[in-house]
């Protein structure tokens, strides 16, 4: 049988197309992306969330503790002696001065994890700042203190206090020009509490972090309070889920995390919270404690603790909260300690940074899209490679056809002859 060149030529351009075909599907299949980095130049400044936190041991209110315990007295004598220089009025006012005195120059993180074994969430209810009375938000424009929700957490080593500024539904924001006209400040916070509390910005979506690296700290003697400017820079990052190689998940890492812990704690023989999960004001019972089950606590189970212990359910729990989120906001804070002053109030003036937001994103390295593109002009390619060899043959023919074609429509000569002598 004679093998037509032409039918060579077909099935050389067949392979090439379906291994050009293979080598982009591959590429496609691997889900591969790329990063990218956009930088914020808004005329809006857009103030978020604003986080406190105030560890354990300065969260009290100790002038009412003081006075419950009497058996303090002993000890506040022996801080008036290190500390006699203070010039307060009222024995337990200044013995709670002490007090701070004394643990501002203590590890605060420290002290508050001492307070563990003895802290109930009663303790915390009944004893601790109410935050929400001790500040209040001014700002230039149509911002105050009447737009923001104040909401409180705790968990057991500090409480925390969340402001919310929102115009309707969304985000309180203010334009530079007025800013500018507003000497370069964005809201204001005076505010009549801690020794020692930490500030910083955060997503309204997400729960406020225990992690003092997080935070502007800001400290105060008694009877004293600073003047602070504080700024932040925001960065959003946005990924891909499965099954791009990023295979994030939509969720709150930080919720999934503390929900996980919540369903091993509460269900030992003796619920307890752990330390670090923090949690809205009145959810849960007032009798829960902070400890768990130890080789020298009574709640111990020897067969329960032996085979799975609060680490263990702490790594459990993270290696199940393992994928990044797919999107997620993050607040960098930076603060000056401007003086500190006599009287009964601080400010807190937060002010637009210098630096311009960022953002992060992730985009496939080859969407759907181009890959469609891609094979359509492969396809193209191989099919006009593959009839190029017939193209000559193709032309010879429709030349011959429009020649017949044009020869069968003239008249014969002899027609044309009567038609002329007539």
């Amino acid at each position: 049988m004679q093998v037509k060149f032409s039918w060579i030529i077909g099935l050389i351009c067949l392979i090439g197309c379906l291994y050009q075909i293979y080598g982009i599907t591959k590429l496609y299949l691997q889900f591969k992306v790329r990063h990218d980095v956009a930088y914020d130049y808004s005329n809006y400044v857009e103030l978020p969330a604003i986080d406190i936190m105030i560890p354990m041991a300065f969260a009290y209110n100790w002038t009412k503790l003081l006075i419950e315990d009497p058996h303090d007295d002993l000890y506040c004598e022996q801080l008036k002696i290190k500390y006699g220089k203070l010039n307060t009025i009222g024995y337990n006012k200044t013995c709670e001065q002490y007090f701070m005195l004394y643990w501002l120059e203590q590890d605060p993180i420290a002290l508050s994890h001492s307070l563990l074994a003895t802290t109930r969430l009663i303790n915390i209810r009944m004893d601790a700042f109410d935050l929400r009375k001790q500040v209040l938000v001014t700002s230039f424009g149509l911002l105050t203190n009447r737009h923001c929700k104040f909401t409180r957490y705790y968990n057991g080593l500090a409480i925390f206090m969340r402001i919310l500024c929102l115009n309707e539904t969304k985000p309180f924001s203010v334009n530079t020009d007025f800013v500018s006209l507003n000497d370069g400040v964005v809201a204001s916070l005076t505010y009549s509490f801690g020794t020692y509390f930490g500030i910083r910005f955060s997503d309204g979506n997400d729960l406020p972090v225990y992690d003092p690296s997080k935070y502007f700290i800001i400290t105060r003697k008694p009877n004293s309070f600073p003047h602070v400017t504080i700024s932040f820079v925001k960065t959003v990052m946005s990924s891909l889920e499965y099954p791009y190689e990023t295979n994030c998940r939509h969720y709150n890492k930080d919720k999934s995390i503390s929900k996980c812990m919540d369903k091993y704690t509460l269900d030992q023989l003796t619920p307890y919270l752990y330390k670090t999960s923090v949690r809205e004001w009145y959810e849960l019972s007032d009798n829960l404690g902070f400890i768990g089950p130890t080789k020298e606590n009574p709640r111990y189970d020897d067969n329960e603790f032996s085979q799975y212990t609060e680490l263990a359910a702490y790594i459990n729990c993270n290696q199940q909260a393992a994928a990044t989120e797919c999107e997620k906001k993050s607040y960098s804070v930076e603060g000056q300690i401007l003086e500190e002053t006599k009287g009964e109030n601080g400010r807190i003036f937060i002010e637009p940074s210098s630096k311009v937001n960022i953002h992060l994103s992730v985009h496939p390295i080859l969407p759907w899209s181009e890959y469609v593109i891609f094979i359509g002009s492969i396809l193209g390619i191989w099919l006009g490679i593959s009839i190029h060899y017939n193209i000559p043959k193709t032309l010879t023919y429709i030349i011959t056809l429009v020649v017949r074609l044009k020869r069968s429509f003239e008249l014969p000569p002899f027609i044309v002859s009567l038609w002329l002598d007539r």
